[in-house]
């Protein structure tokens, strides 16, 4: 693995049958790529909420492969609106594993290309590999596997910035205490608090804290999913009003609710 923790990003849930498929990758692709995954949209008009993960994903319309595009990390939750039936596929990387195919710093990504910042970033045989794969006649495994060659054929070990991987760990291994920033605390990954800054926005285009935050959320998500205990609030957050306006920030919605709806509705 690229760190040396055990994070898996989550989303909400799809109600709809067959809405949201996963596979995730044999070894070694899995040291860079958490899942595939592929979004099925009904007829009718959608909106899919997609929650903060601190990841890259790489997606493509399967119903129309010229519509090829990444979703850099952001730090709450995005909504799209969806016209179906469509259907969507993806590639969600692991923590900077975006970098074992991609070299541009993700913070340049947007100065390349104004409308679909794609092309320019992604090796042109990985970008061909996954539009072969838009074929109705493959199944969602096919496809996978289909990607996964591909993928394995241009991946290389990125050399990413030991400061950052130990932050990154920091953030991991302090979700219960309250993360600080300082020089003092920055001293301990080898570089200063601005350093800090200048590097996370770098590589995954958001403020340490922000990162932070979203990482907190995460494991809260986690911890919903497994434990569907209202008091987990306690472990991460200052008291019950605080963690529902966090959690809030970063969904879109209350806690209570978000395992309760599916993230994929219909608006009609």
């Amino acid at each position: 693995m690229l760190t040396d923790i055990d994070y898996h990003s989550t989303q909400g849930h799809v109600l709809q049958d067959q809405g949201y498929l996963t596979l995730a990758p044999a070894a070694p692709l899995n040291h860079w790529v958490q899942s595939f995954w592929q979004l099925n949209v009904p007829l009718g008009h959608y909106r899919y909420r997609s929650m903060p993960d601190n990841c890259v994903d790489v997606i493509v319309n399967l119903r129309n492969a010229e519509e090829l595009f990444i979703v850099p990390p952001y730090s709450s939750a995005l909504v799209f609106d969806l016209a179906g039936p469509e259907a969507y596929f993806g590639i969600r990387f692991r923590l900077l594993g975006h970098k074992a195919i991609v070299s541009t710093p993700l913070e340049e990504w947007d100065r390349l290309s104004s409308d679909t910042r794609k092309a320019d970033v992604i090796p042109t045989s990985v970008i061909d590999a996954i539009r072969a794969s838009t074929s109705p006649k493959l199944s969602f495994e096919q496809r996978c596997q289909h990607v996964s060659a591909s993928l394995l054929n241009v991946a290389k070990q990125p050399n990413i910035d030991h400061r950052l991987l130990r932050f990154v760990s920091y953030c991991h291994h302090n979700i219960s205490s309250n993360i600080v920033l300082s020089d003092k605390t920055c001293s301990e990954f080898g570089l200063s608090a601005r350093q800090l800054r200048r590097l996370t926005q770098l590589q995954f285009g958001l403020s340490p804290r922000d990162f932070a935050r979203v990482m907190r959320f995460q494991h809260t998500l986690d911890a919903i999913k497994h434990q569907p205990n209202m008091t987990l609030w306690a472990d991460n957050f200052y008291d019950q009003s605080h963690f529902i306006r966090e959690f809030k920030r970063m969904s879109g919605t209350k806690p209570s609710e978000l395992f309760n709806l599916s993230v994929l509705y219909n608006i009609d």
